[in-house]
């Protein structure tokens, strides 16, 4: 199991007061911009600093940043901070090394949790094209398949001031539209999400571009939009009691859709529908009616496999699919069924 974030942080500060102790610290240039205040400890901003970059410091990874930005409520958007700022980056859980007496009591159950570790890659359907802060011009040295490094170079939109040095962005194009496969009525535009890139460079006319991650090959007319890091552990919930809706279509565009596949779904956040909720899918045949003009007869509800929310936007969901005893098709039903913990 890891140790928390800010735990680890603890002993990296203790290991910064023993290296104060000798000769040459090998951490001297981050001990001068750490400050205390109380039982807090603080980072100081410097220039080119990302949380991205100091969560890496003072952390496990630079996945963790939204853990630190969480923790520094002060900072409006995490993709803009500036030297001077203090960022929190430690605080004592008690003092004078003596822990708060435990008493004992009845704990509430811990959160269940689903675990997904592409969650960043996955894409959407919304209404309207998601926000556009540039787009691809050229990759470095024409590469058709780009990895964790390489470069790219972005046109920026007319606000070029968006695009900042450190800057972490999601890299998408879209496609559609995409309409109802039972009603033919007008859904919204699929993102494809395929990278995520930070900016290393900003000129006049264009913007250098890293790749941090590369999740589907990187075409010239890509899209940049701010990066939202979600997490790939996902809180499981309560579906929506008596919610009922359709399966819109696969995200890679096949006709069938199976195990472990994802997918986007017609009910959304406007529907009260959150990640980690899970629903079952089913699909009901008919029997020719008794009489003539009368409605078929709809039989037995029979279960087609179960999937998990993994993102929503208002109208949609995206969901995976975690289990399934047949092919899905498109527009195949789902709705709430009860979660056993």
């Amino acid at each position: 199991m890891k140790r928390n974030a800010y735990q680890k942080i603890k002993y990296f500060l203790l290991f910064i007061a023993l290296a104060c102790l000798l000769p040459a610290a090998t951490h001297a240039d981050i001990e001068d911009h750490i400050i205390q205040t109380g039982s807090e400890f603080y980072y100081v901003v410097q220039k080119g600093d990302t949380l991205w970059d100091l969560s890496e410091k003072f952390s496990d990874s630079p996945w963790q940043w939204p853990e630190l930005w969480q923790h520094n409520p002060e900072i409006p958007n995490p993709h803009l901070i500036y030297p001077g700022q203090k960022i929190r980056i430690y605080a004592k859980t008690w003092e004078d090394g003596q822990k708060p007496a435990v008493t004992e009591q009845e704990l509430p159950a811990p959160d269940e949790y689903y675990t997904y570790a592409g969650i960043n890659a996955i894409g959407f359907v919304r209404e309207t094209q998601a926000e556009n802060y540039g787009s691809v011009i050229k990759v470095k040295d024409d590469k058709r398949l780009m990895s964790t490094g390489d470069k790219m170079f972005i046109q920026p939109a007319e606000d070029a001031r968006q695009l900042v040095e450190g800057g972490i962005y999601a890299i998408y194009r879209t496609s559609g539209p995409v309409n109802d496969p039972v009603t033919n009525d007008f859904i919204g535009i699929q993102h494809t999400i395929v990278g995520i890139g930070e900016v290393v460079e900003v000129e006049d006319a264009y913007v250098v571009a890293e790749i941090v991650d590369v999740f589907r090959d990187i075409r010239q007319g890509d899209v940049i939009m701010p990066f939202e890091m979600r997490s790939k552990k996902i809180k499981l919930r309560d579906p929506v009691e008596g919610l009922r809706g359709r399966m819109i279509k696969a995200e890679d565009g096949r006709a069938l859709i199976g195990e472990h596949m994802v997918a986007f779904v017609d009910k959304g956040s406007n529907d009260m529908v959150k990640p980690g909720q899970v629903y079952t899918l089913y699909y009901r045949e008919t029997a020719p009616a008794a009489r003539k003009g009368l409605d078929p007869i709809l039989l037995t509800e029979e279960t087609l496999g179960e999937m998990i929310v993994l993102h929503t936007e208002n109208t949609t969901s995206t969901v995976l699919i975690t289990n399934s005893v047949d092919n899905i098709p498109d527009g195949t039903a789902f709705k709430a069924i009860e979660i056993t913990r």
